[in-house]
């Protein structure tokens, strides 16, 4: 799989997002400015790809991110990783191409692209750094920040 070098403002056609595990904190919209919202969504092993199925996740994220006080002031960092597999470069622009597609469905949802920023971390922040090759490494985050 070749990775496009293309800037990643907003990703067109990057796809949907992946199975969606568990929000940490309930989307609300009514959190205390220090807490964040973590979304983690697993990833198939060298894809970028995000499953037809989430369409649920995503539409629920992206209402909760024009919902409620603080939520509607916050900004988004939508965090990529990988596993271990591979080298580090191509990682790391899988990574970036995992948190572009999050970008662009959310965008695809009404939230807008000025409030997220897509980041990628490639392998150096594992989940389970344990098991670097788990697929619970391949994810992305999304995560709320308060200014």
């Amino acid at each position: 799989m070749r990775l496009s070098r293309r800037p990643f403002l907003a990703l067109a056609g990057a796809g949907l997002l992946a199975a969606c595990e568990q929000q940490t904190q309930p989307a609300t919209g009514m959190l205390p400015p220090e807490a964040s919202v973590v979304l983690r969504a697993t990833f198939a092993f060298n894809s970028y790809r995000l499953p037809p199925g989430s369409d649920a996740e995503l539409d629920a994220l992206a209402q909760a991110m024009s919902s409620g006080p603080q939520l509607q002031l916050a900004q988004f960092d939508i965090n990529g990783h990988t596993d271990v597999v591979g080298r580090l470069g191509y990682n790391m622009g899988l990574s970036m191409l995992r948190a572009g597609a999050v970008v662009d469905a959310l965008v695809s949802r009404g939230v807008i692209a000025t409030r997220l920023r897509p980041q990628g971390f490639g392998p150096l922040q594992l989940l389970d750094p344990a098991n670097p090759r788990s697929g619970v490494n391949r994810r992305v985050e999304v995560v709320a920040r308060y200014a």
